[in-house]
């Protein structure tokens, strides 16, 4: 995922130094050196810290420039929550978005610890294949099996587990913040 351009022109644009935005963020100003230069790749959690530092929404950093409404099933932007978070396929990159739709694969056995992108209001998953463990704060776990659905406030989320024969395939949708 190449957003260095993005970065370095709306922190241009605010008049801030790297020092600013490594303070807000508190990532280092080595790192946001690396991402402006598309030196690194930065996960999406890290990426949401550095589109609040600018202030615009994560999206505006993801969106590609053709705005094609069309994402290709291999053509999909790639990318990953948190650190060492999973791997996942951007659905859209649509940028004025008012939703943020993506499909995630968790291998059989695979724990998620849930990450906080920006302060999405609402998630939505819908199990494509296999059996998802979703654990919402305050609630027992619900399973969920191929076809199942369940919508929630995102802030509720605290992890989902593969626990199938199969490798977990869910399609999930964040709604942006107020």
């Amino acid at each position: 995922m190449q957003v260095g351009r993005e970065v370095r022109l709306r922190r241009n644009e605010l008049q801030m130094s790297l020092r600013e935005v490594a303070e807000l963020t508190e990532l280092s100003t080595g790192f946001l050196s690396q991402v402006e230069n598309d030196q690194v790749s930065p996960s999406l959690a890290s990426l949401g810290r550095i589109a609040e530092a600018l202030r615009i929404p994560l999206y505006e950093l993801l969106s590609s420039d053709d705005r094609n409404p069309v994402v290709r099933s291999d053509d999909r932007p790639k990318a990953t929550l948190g650190a060492d978070g999973p791997k996942v396929e951007l659905l859209t990159n649509f940028a004025n978005w008012q939703m943020m739709p993506f499909h995630r694969r968790l291998e059989v056995g695979e724990h998620y610890e849930a990450v906080r992108i920006e302060r999405a209001r609402e998630e939505w998953i819908h199990v494509l294949a296999g059996v998802a463990r979703v654990h919402l704060r305050n609630h027992e776990p619900y399973v969920l099996r191929s076809g199942d659905s369940i919508h929630f406030a995102s802030n509720r989320l605290d992890a989902v587990d593969s626990i199938g024969e199969e490798a977990l395939e869910i399609i999930c949708m964040m709604t942006p913040p107020a």
